[in-house]
């Protein structure tokens, strides 16, 4: 029987110092990949390790439900969920009725025409960069976290003078845990009610003059013929613009600190630009910024043989999954021309992430952006990752670089 500590697997303190505890997860997917944990400090779950066993049970809504929350909170923290409704946390038939709203916003076509935006927006970020003259910058908070926060905001129809406060609620609603990011007072639950007095008058002033965005179209939204509801409007608004932020933050910054490591396949990546959206799928395998999701069983059921319980609650480690020697060869290599790369990053199933085509042409467009400008990069200090069970990444990059000032060649923006 394997013996380990489960507090190596969600304590975010353990996160920031060490990393990801990669060993342990081939430990259990060797071992025990349906693993009862009793962690100190939280709720027992079942750690789940083995891609196989992941897919099964995100393609599973009847036996694996979403609805009694998806994050692993600490028993003595207030339950935040409780007071969204999210498509996060949606379960059929309503999830896929909700999932619709935006669904058309993050279709290939839609994706297309918003390329140029993403375009702009990371041409610009770094003729700033090489107008200053900057040589040593935290990649963290001067590439990554920029990009994708001015377009969500710009889809949302969010004004530009409110970034900041996008920002915000973002760190604070991902980075609960960290001491530099954390909410000073009141926590997730004090955040909730803030975000609710925002979006409410953001939802009203939508509904009396609808715009061409992405708030408009939630703020007049009709579920079944009839408006949704302001808890599901205002946890819509709100889910996308902190996973707008997030997620694709921790991917752009965990990428670049993922080719610096592993310079051979930096500079393959430079010679031979087509592999960009390879090294694309290959930097969100080896990212992966959710870390985890929850599931809680509905009936008496099985997962591998192991007896599961009504009510139990499944943990599934999306990191596991994407080093499953059973689905990829070398899972411990970074390899930009990875292929095939069946990663989870995304999940998988109904409840496949809404903006994965943006992120993925985020990180696209970035990499086609900076490359070709890039004359030199390296590390110029130690990272610091974030004290995180959920969304990992890391909240400090610093580097040296040196960037031609002319704009990169490339496509135009359009």
């Amino acid at each position: 029987m394997l013996n380990f500590d489960p507090r190596d697997l969600v304590e975010p303190s353990r996160y920031a110092e060490r990393g990801r505890p990669y060993e342990l997860f081939a430990a259990l997917r060797r071992e025990a990949p349906v693993a009862y944990c009793e962690p100190e400090g939280y709720e027992p779950f079942w750690a789940i390790t083995r891609h196989e066993d992941i897919v099964a049970i995100s393609r599973d809504p009847a036996r694996f439900s979403n609805a009694e929350g998806v994050a692993l909170l600490r028993k003595d923290e207030p339950d935040f969920q409780r007071m969204v409704r999210t498509i996060i946390n949606m379960d059929p038939p309503d999830h896929g009725a909700y999932r619709a709203i935006g669904h058309r916003w993050f279709v290939p076509r839609n994706l297309r025409n918003l390329e140029g935006r993403v375009r702009v927006l990371a041409r610009a970020l770094l003729d700033g960069i090489a107008a200053r003259g900057a040589t040593r910058i935290d990649f963290v908070q001067e590439i990554a976290t920029p990009l994708p926060l001015r377009m969500i905001c710009n889809l949302l129809g969010l004004p530009a003078e409110d970034e900041a406060f996008a920002l915000r609620v973002a760190d604070e609603a991902f980075g609960a845990d960290d001491p530099d990011m954390k909410r000073a007072e009141g926590g997730r639950i004090a955040l909730v009610v803030e975000l609710t007095g925002y979006f409410t008058k953001m939802l009203a002033d939508r509904r009396r003059e609808p715009r061409e965005d992405l708030l408009s179209l939630i703020a007049n939204a009709e579920v079944n013929g009839k408006p949704i509801p302001d808890l599901e409007a205002l946890s819509y608004a709100g889910v996308i613009l902190g996973a707008g932020v997030d997620t694709t933050r921790n991917a752009l910054g965990s990428g670049m600190e993922a080719l610096l490591a592993h310079p051979e396949q930096l500079e393959r990546l430079r010679k031979d630009p087509p592999l960009i959206p390879t090294a694309v799928e290959e930097i969100l395998r080896w990212t992966v910024p959710a870390n985890q999701m929850l599931r809680t069983a509905t009936c008496d059921t099985e997962v591998r043989g192991v007896p599961i319980q009504k009510g139990d609650t499944l943990v599934l480690f999306y990191p596991s999954a994407n080093r499953d020697e059973a689905v990829f060869e070398d899972p411990d290599l970074f390899l930009i021309d990875r292929k095939p790369n069946h990663h989870l990053t995304f999940g998988i199933g109904e409840h496949f992430c809404l903006g994965a085509g943006l992120a993925r042409m985020e990180i696209r467009v970035l990499l086609e952006e900076l490359l070709p400008r890039l004359r030199s990069i390296r590390l110029a200090g130690t990272p610091k990752r974030i004290e995180t069970n959920f969304i990992v990444g890391w909240k400090e990059l610093p580097i040296e670089l040196e960037l031609d000032a002319a704009k990169a060649p490339g496509a135009a923006a359009g």
